[in-house]
């Protein structure tokens, strides 16, 4: 019996001293702090902003049904760029025609020149007691508004060698 005890012990003691002796691994990615190439860095595009006109970025067709968490309208690019993202506003307008909610946005969008995108986005109304009053009706009892959008800024791919904004 002793002797039994005393090969187990052995036997811990040599698994114990052989695992303290296990390779460290390294959990650090060794190219970490380094710099990107410089490729990489010239070949990505940098965005630049336009303030536009009413007639070069039209927004219509909005939609929220009553019970709905999205929001929804078209963009059309009348512009001569690529619009990477815009920037607008949205006056929500009770039924006697009185504003009770704005807000101002900044969308990811990408639309071509002279081309129409749907976007969606998170709707304002948590509760989903609103709808817009162009939407399909609905069998439950909510609260018409109607808006008013307009466009504040477009953000734009700028060519990264002129450092003009590419027309197309």
């Amino acid at each position: 019996m002793r002797m039994t005890g005393g090969i187990l012990l052995m036997l811990c003691v040599l698994m114990v001293s052989a695992d303290s002796h296990a390779r460290k691994r390294r959990t650090i990615r060794s190219n970490a702090g380094r710099p990107l190439a410089p490729e990489s860095v010239t070949a990505a595009a940098v965005d630049t902003f336009i303030l536009p006109d009413s007639s070069e970025v039209g927004l219509y067709g909005y939609d929220k049904p009553l019970r709905s968490r999205r929001e929804t309208v078209f963009v059309a690019n009348h512009s001569g760029h690529d619009i990477t993202a815009l920037s607008f506003t949205t006056q929500y307008i009770d039924s006697k025609g009185r504003q009770f909610h704005q807000e101002k946005r900044r969308v990811r969008a990408d639309i071509p020149a002279g081309d129409t995108r749907k976007i969606d986005y998170k709707s304002w109304d948590t509760q989903m007691s609103f709808y817009y009053i162009g939407s399909r009706p609905s069998r439950a009892t909510g609260t018409p508004y109607r808006v008013r959008l307009s466009v504040d800024t477009i953000f734009v791919a700028r060519d990264c060698t002129s450092g003009t904004p590419s027309p197309k």
